[in-house]
């Protein structure tokens, strides 16, 4: 046929160009699948690993905090139990009824109802009899006084504790969360990890988180010396039968907390981490004793772990969330103090504007019992047993206030995130 003819005399003439042309044809094609589309591949799987590392390491950051959460919990009753038996309002408070039951029948300068176990819980350390003695030698005036300084120190103390082992805990399994991400990338990146490096790793690592033995023991009643100082010369001239609005209250204990973080506040975070030497080498002699001589090694982990520690707590910023910490407590304490005093009041629009003339106001003494109350809900790790852990975090208000602080959270990223 002539179609065919032509045809196949137009392959014979031009039959090199249309080999030349297949060949650029199919090359092209070569090039494109292997470089353009397998480029893009590469590339749509690098995003893929990259958001998935971002996924777990916000994933573990996350499981961290909430680590740091259930740590705080369990060691409550480590910290806040002697803190209790060193401020014991509750043996004041039975010398006080008994005192009342044993004299004659006279007009009380308290009501009976600022005595009852209803407002001051006994525990069992009131039956200590040789330290009940002491307090019965003293004048109901005396206990008076004696109850109002150690009510006030102890909520002020636990406060400070509380807030700055939460944010030692968070300091240090940051640390930790950090370099164990960094060891899982090591491995994802095809390097090897030393099983024996892994576990003497492991063992300087429970013994840097140990180090929190210097606030749970020793820390704890410097702060409470320092607070009690700062709350006698505050409430010195205030008597038990003094009245106080809540608002009035609570500008005496900003007082307190800013001479506080004013004039002691070095001494505050000395009492948080062993910074000094001296109390370093005490905490590792109380705990492990054998770590001593890694601090003579340049590069050990225990001393980077160590020094990184030191110079965080030592930075402003440190001394400001801890602040921040303090005032959350003291927010959750005026509020709880108000929903229990003056609930009407509890809940008023602040930008309303309030008569003077109406605001309520309160015998101190009806402020201790309820602040003995309250010392109560900041000891309360009752809630760590919950199977059903997860988003929403159990235990008492002023933990997960604290636990909620956005500088808190600010704060444990910086550390979590400093690769360098």
């Amino acid at each position: 046929m002539p179609i065919f003819s032509s045809l196949n005399s137009f392959v014979r003439r031009h039959k090199k160009k249309l080999i030349v042309t297949a060949t650029l044809t199919f090359s092209a094609y070569f090039l494109v699948n292997q470089f353009i589309i397998k480029k893009f591949k590469n590339f749509q799987n690098s995003l893929r690993q990259e958001l998935f590392v971002k996924e777990q390491i916000k994933r573990r950051f996350v499981q961290t905090q909430n680590d740091c959460y259930l740590t705080i919990l369990a060691l409550l009753p480590v910290l806040t139990q002697p803190i209790v038996n060193h401020l014991p309002i509750e043996l004041i408070t039975q010398a006080l009824k008994l005192k009342k039951t044993n004299s004659n029948p006279t007009p009380q300068e308290i009501s009976d109802s600022l005595l009852t176990t209803d407002n001051l819980t006994m525990h069992q350390n009131a039956s200590d009899s040789s330290d009940l003695s002491h307090y019965m030698s003293l004048s109901k005036t005396e206990l008076w006084k004696l109850l109002k300084i150690k009510t006030l120190t102890r909520t002020l103390t636990l406060m400070y504790s509380i807030s700055g082992l939460l944010l030692l805990t968070r300091l240090q399994l940051n640390i930790l969360a950090r370099r164990s991400y960094l060891e899982s990338a090591i491995i994802l990146a095809g390097g090897k990890v030393n099983d024996t490096e892994t576990s003497q790793d492991y063992f300087i690592e429970q013994s840097y988180l140990s180090l929190s033995w210097w606030l749970l023991n020793k820390g704890w009643l410097k702060i409470s010396d320092l607070v009690e100082k700062v709350v006698t010369e505050k409430f010195n001239s205030i008597n038990a039968r003094t009245e106080l609005s809540i608002n009035k209250f609570d500008d005496l204990l900003c007082e307190i907390v800013n001479d506080l973080s004013t004039n002691n506040n070095q001494e505050i975070l000395n009492a948080i981490f062993p910074i000094t030497y001296d109390n370093l080498i005490e905490s590792l002699l109380n705990t492990n004793p054998e770590l001593i001589k890694e601090l003579d090694i340049e590069d050990s982990i225990m001393l980077k772990l160590i020094n990184e520690t030191t110079y965080l707590v030592s930075n402003e910023a440190f001394g400001d969330i801890l602040i921040n910490m303090v005032d959350s407590c003291k927010s959750t304490l005026i509020e709880n103090l108000l929903l229990s005093l003056d609930p009407e009041n509890a809940y008023t629009n602040q930008e309303k504007v309030i008569d003077i003339s109406n605001i309520k106001q309160f015998k101190l003494a009806n402020l201790l019992a309820q602040l003995s109350i309250q010392c109560g809900v900041l000891c309360d790790n009752n809630n760590l047993t919950n199977d059903n852990f997860s988003n929403e975090l159990s235990g008492n208000i002023y933990m997960n206030n604290l636990n909620e602080i956005e500088s808190l959270d600010e704060f444990s990223a910086s550390i979590y995130s400093n690769f360098e």
